[in-house]
């Protein structure tokens, strides 16, 4: 089970990547050779960082919320999912678009997507699951993802950004229901 539960989130996170690498190349004009590859690392570690992070301070607070672990996985990840769906619906990734070749622009989207990382790592820490096994399958997913969403985001373009988008959030609400199932058995 909590393979399946780091799985999901991984994807949920790498959604969110994905729907940002697809908007920024496809409309932000040409991809400079060499920056879907910097994308996709500063992504992968801001990601790494962020789920490591939160996952440390959900440890630190585990005892606060000691029998209520799932409920507050359930919250948090229900909480995400719900926010990334309502996000998708008001705004359009072209309102997301920035030079996506300049290294300060790469740095703070990879923070900015990497913020429901370091929850997700909260939930995790909180309910004491596995944080390796957790880090290294989101570095790989969002890598991955990230990577593909620069390299096709011409391709796929924005209205595809957007339905990756309401994916990842479908993908985190998915993650929260899991965690609620585990409540109930």
């Amino acid at each position: 089970m909590n393979t399946l539960i780091i799985f999901i989130i991984a994807l949920a996170l790498a959604m969110d990547c994905f729907s940002v690498a697809i908007s920024n190349s496809a409309v932000s004009g040409l991809v400079k050779p060499g920056s879907p590859l910097k994308v996709a690392i500063a992504f992968s570690f801001a990601h790494l960082v962020f789920i490591f992070a939160g996952y440390w301070l959900g440890l630190a607070l585990q005892t606060m919320f000691s029998g209520l672990e799932s409920w507050v996985a359930f919250v948090v990840l229900g909480v995400i999912g719900i926010k990334t769906i309502m996000e998708t619906r008001k705004r359009h990734p072209k309102s997301k678009v920035f030079d996506i070749n300049k290294a300060s622009v790469i740095v703070v989207l990879s923070l900015a997507t990497a913020m429901d990382a370091f929850l997700s790592g909260l939930a995790l820490g909180i309910n004491h699951m596995g944080v390796y096994r957790a880090g290294l399958t989101v570095f790989f997913i969002v890598f991955v993802f990230s990577l593909a969403g620069m390299a096709g985001g011409d391709q796929l373009g924005i209205r595809f950004a957007r339905q990756a988008s309401f994916f990842g959030g479908a993908f985190m609400l998915l993650a929260a229901v899991v965690f609620f199932s585990r409540l109930l058995g």
